[in-house]
């Protein structure tokens, strides 16, 4: 009795316990899905850039997202409209900051 006893508890705690392999796929799932979600608000920054700023402006903006951080770096032809590209891109949702690396031309 005691021997399948042990046996049992051996079994169960083997089966809840996951495989390297599944960790790894996990976090490599969770790296794509960030990366998809990053690339995802970054198209959105973009267009509500254009749409703000207007398109000229917008070319000049270089956009990049890295865990829902939204970063602006290029030229902007006034302080007002590199204002205006922050406060575009903070209205995006799931926008968590932005940072404003824009200089005047």
């Amino acid at each position: 009795m005691l021997s399948a006893l042990a046996i049992a508890i051996g079994t169960c705690s083997c089966a809840s316990q996951q495989p390297a392999s599944d960790t790894s796929a996990n976090s490599s799932q969770s790296s794509v899905g960030r990366y998809v979600d990053d690339a995802a608000l970054t198209t959105k920054v973009k267009a509500e850039l254009v749409k703000d700023v207007g398109t000229k402006a917008a070319m000049d903006v270089t956009v990049t997202t890295e865990g829902a951080v939204v970063q602006l770096a290029g030229f902007a032809s006034s302080r007002d409209e590199a204002n205006r590209a922050v406060a575009a891109a903070r209205k995006v949702s799931g926008v968590r900051e932005v940072k404003d690396d824009i200089r005047l031309k």
